[in-house]
Formats: C-alpha cells, structure tokens, sequence
C-alpha cells in the first residue's frame, strides 16, 4: 500500500465536502430586493387590483341579488360611481389598508373598460370609468399593470352615451360573461 493512493482519496473527500457546503450556502441564502426592483410593487399593485375587482364581484347577501360589479357594468354606470367604489371605497379605505401594504403613499389612476360580444361574435369594448385626473396623467415613467375580471350578466346592459344606438344594439342581448379590464398606474 502507498501513502500516495490514500492522498488521493483524503484529497477527493475534501473536495467533494467542499463542493457539497459550497452548494448549501448558494442554495439556502435569501434574496435582497433593493428599491430598484420596481416590478415588484408593479405585482403587488396587480394582485390589490385582482382582488379589489374580486371582493366588488361578491354578493353581499345569499338571496341572489347581483354583486356590486354585476350592477355597475349592468346598468353601465357613469364614471364616478365605479372610480369612486374602486378608489374610496376599497383601494383607499383605512380599514383595508390596500394603497399603503401595495405602493405606499402613491396616487393610483385607474380607466376601466368593459369588453363584451356583438351578435356577430366579433369584440367590442367600451370605457366604463376613468379617474377624474387621469386624463392626460400618464408621464410614461412608471409602468402600469391591467387586472381583469370575468362578470356573467343576464342581459344586455343599458345603453352607455359614449356608444351610438346602432353599435348598442350589435351587442348580444342574452346572458354572457363580459370582461372588465381595469388599466391602474401609480402617478
């Protein structure tokens, strides 16, 4: 037996002991998000987005009445209301807290639009609401995200005034899921 052959294998331990701590310590370190990493919050403001649009397509009671979502794009209700259920009443609520866990003290603008099917089977789309300030607020340098929701309605909603008679009445007048899409960015 030489001592060289058990240098060898002594040698080759080590380094496979070396190689298997190297892997632990690269594998079980934590990432460090730094203020750079902007998509981030982008995703957080996602997710308060989804579930605001979530909590205001619930039914407040179990006697089958429609949810607050269901009524506003049922009816086609004007602007304020929806800008101020989506902003006042869940995004900027002090009891939900939403705003400050998301993107901190920064102003959201939203435009909401809903797309439905004509009877044709083609899309068509129309603006729902649009923050008050959000007309011309987009500077371009902050990224904004889109959530959308799926809405079953029974009927065809009423007609909104931004949408001509003719092109109202294309649309399909029997139950359908719409798709409302909610355009947020932080100002």
């Amino acid at each position: 037996m030489k001592h060289s052959g058990q240098l060898y294998t002594m040698e080759g331990i080590a380094a496979g002991l070396i190689m298997l701590i190297t892997a632990y310590l690269v594998l079980s370190t934590t990432s460090v998000y730094t203020p750079g990493d902007t998509h981030i919050t982008d995703m957080q403001l996602e997710q308060v987005g989804s579930d605001i649009l979530r909590v205001m397509d619930t039914q407040r009671t179990l006697t089958g009445t429609q949810s607050d979502l269901q009524t506003l794009v049922a009816t086609s209700d004007s602007s304020r209301t929806f800008t101020s259920m989506f902003l006042n009443q869940y995004l900027y609520n002090s009891k939900v807290i939403a705003k400050e866990t998301a993107v901190g003290s920064i102003g959201i603008q939203i435009n909401a639009s809903v797309w439905y099917q004509r009877q044709d089977g083609s899309l068509w789309n129309y603006t729902l609401a649009t923050s008050p300030s959000a007309l011309g607020s987009f500077t371009g340098k902050e990224p904004g995200v889109v959530v959308t929701h799926w809405v079953h309605l029974e009927t065809r909603p009423t007609q909104p005034t931004s949408i001509s008679p003719a092109e109202w009445a294309r649309m399909r007048n029997e139950p359908q899921e719409v798709l409302v899409e909610v355009d947020m960015w932080k100002v």
